[in-house]
């Protein structure tokens, strides 16, 4: 079977991701601030929800440019929008919910709605005879329903639908699992950019961790803190550059969604 060859990472791809830095900063601050000394599983729920929520407009974003993405302007003007929206979203990620209701979903309807357009007109194949095409539009198309349908709504009742369509929004593809071709994947790309998911991650948690660094160098729980977050990263750098094939022809969803666990 030919090698793959590599797609090139773009410099506006990273520019975009810089705005996910911010947002795994805001994520994580929704459970710094314990209640009575702990978390109540709602914090949790909620907290594991937005997760999904940006990480899969991330991903749909990078299935995008991944599959069909050939830096036209279509590209261009559709990631620039994307990022627009994605500040907004970022800006409004938070435990009150009710407060910042409208102006989260709404930032994720925007995005929804650009890479509808995206997967419609930057593909250079044709909607009826592609598979991979319909999967995904499908998927955004049911959760750029929802949403709105829950805008309209309002909060009280609209939250469950504007959830509902972050949910399947992420899960869709895997109901249609068998459509996709995995020679439509790029996977040394996909693998890169999966990659600096981890590395944002991780540098959101060396962010988080200094204020165990006082006192005395040698303190056993720092050093214990410090060997934690390197071990961890050090296993997952051992599993991507030496066990996992990069040039494999799969459709990437194994890879996708074990990061999102991750």
């Amino acid at each position: 079977m030919k090698k793959i060859v590599a797609k090139q990472v773009s410099m506006l791809e990273l520019f975009y991701d810089l705005i996910f830095v911010y947002a795994i900063s805001r994520i994580t601050m929704m459970i710094h601030h314990p209640i009575d000394g702990s978390l109540p599983p709602r914090i949790y729920i909620e907290f594991i929800i937005v997760v999904i929520f940006v990480l899969q407009i991330w991903l749909y974003q990078t299935v995008y440019i991944n599959r069909f993405g050939t830096s036209r302007a279509v590209d261009t003007v559709g990631l620039l929008i994307s990022m627009f929206a994605a500040i907004y979203l970022a800006n409004n990620i938070n435990t009150e919910w009710r407060l910042t209701f409208h102006a989260f979903n709404l930032s994720a309807a925007l995005t929804t709605i650009n890479l509808i357009f995206q997967y419609l007109f930057g593909s250079s194949t044709h909607f009826k005879r592609d598979h991979d095409l319909q999967g995904f539009i499908i998927a955004l198309d049911l959760e750029f329903i929802l949403l709105v349908t829950g805008l309209i709504i309002g909060y009280q009742y609209g939250v469950y639908l504007c959830v509902a369509g972050g949910l399947i929004g992420f899960l869709m593809p895997l109901v249609m699992y068998r459509i996709f071709r995995p020679e439509q994947v790029n996977f040394p790309h996909l693998v890169e950019r999966l990659s600096l998911i981890i590395i944002i991650t991780c540098g959101e948690t060396l962010v988080n961790i200094p204020h165990y660094f006082k006192g005395a160098i040698y303190s056993p729980l720092a050093i214990a803190i410090f060997l934690g977050v390197a071990a961890l990263f050090g296993v997952y750098t051992l599993l991507v550059e030496r066990f996992l094939n990069h040039h494999q022809h799969t459709r990437g969803f194994i890879a996708m969604y074990t990061h999102v666990v991750k």
